[in-house]
């Protein structure tokens, strides 16, 4: 399934979940971890149903454009095509997610990623919305209980070994 797919599909299917951090470090830093290429399994190590990322490969170009792709391999061997959609440095990266080679394949188009960046006295503030579009109404129950049950764990875990990175920086 193709990027475009998502954005065809009525917004009616889609499911959201935003969480939102503050980390005690300059916005530029927080920017540059977070939208660097080599983060993910720095900082996606999982979540009960959902495995960390191992690594990525086939990266197309500099990650820092929209239009560069890769592609992510989880730990328990699945993978997943990511793309940068959108980059404003230090305030905001936007992604794109499709062609699951797991379960979810059979309950959502794709799914796009948004990073929000915004300085605030001692530090950023992060807010991350993870917005999945369902294959259709049938499915979009499940898959709504998937991303409020397990998905939002996986982002929780995620933000947290953010801040240790950076209480350690």
């Amino acid at each position: 399934m193709t990027s475009n797919a998502y954005s065809r599909r009525p917004a009616r299917l889609d499911v959201a979940v935003t969480r939102e951090v503050f980390v005690d470090a300059p916005i530029e830093k927080v920017f540059d971890f977070l939208a660097a290429e080599d983060v993910l399994p720095k900082i996606l190590t999982g979540y009960g149903l959902v495995p960390g990322v191992a690594s990525t490969s086939d990266i197309s170009g500099p990650w820092d454009q929209p239009g560069s792709h890769r592609v992510v391999h989880l730990a328990d061997g699945s993978t997943v095509n990511e793309g940068v959609t959108e980059y404003d440095r230090p305030s905001y990266f936007a992604y794109r997610v499709s062609d699951p080679s797991f379960a979810l394949q059979h309950l959502m188009d794709g799914a796009r990623g948004q990073f929000w960046f915004a300085p605030v006295k001692g530090g950023t503030n992060v807010k991350w919305t993870y917005t999945f579009r369902a294959k259709n109404s049938f499915v979009k129950l499940p898959l709504t209980l998937f991303v409020k049950t397990q998905w939002k764990g996986y982002m929780n875990v995620c933000l947290r070994n953010v801040l240790k990175h950076f209480a350690h920086f």
